[in-house]
């Protein structure tokens, strides 16, 4: 029983955030193209200010930009994974990371894509 409380103690909880922000602040120094993805999530929420965007509208963006930032992180996982584990040149390490580079881009181009819906007819209703 004491065990099972442990599991649940708030020290611990306080901890797993800790660490959880350690990874965040990582990747935002070690990696360019999530910096990169910050700023398009940064202008993104401008937008959404600016433009008054629905709830819906929000919800969507919400998703898209989150998952393009969670799938930067997981490119990095797995980059930082294969290359602790294979240190020369191997084909299949290639392909690993390829296809996760490959989800980001994925992810990349299909926020692109919910950027334009939402935005793309009030920007150009602007510049008219």
């Amino acid at each position: 029983m004491k065990t099972l409380l442990s599991s649940h103690h708030p020290v611990r909880h306080v901890k797993s955030f800790k660490y959880a922000f350690k990874g965040i602040l990582h990747t935002l120094i070690n990696e360019p193209n999530f910096r990169v993805q910050i700023l398009i999530v940064t202008a993104a929420s401008y937008l959404g200010f600016l433009y008054k965007i629905s709830n819906i509208e929000w919800g969507l963006l919400i998703i898209t930009l989150g998952s393009l930032l969670a799938a930067e992180m997981i490119n990095t996982v797995v980059e930082e994974f294969i290359d602790a584990l294979i240190k020369e040149y191997h084909e299949g390490a290639r392909v690993i990371k390829d296809v996760a580079a490959g989800y980001v881009l994925i992810n990349a181009i299909t926020t692109l894509a919910i950027i334009l819906l939402i935005f793309g007819h009030r920007i150009s209703q602007s510049v008219i």
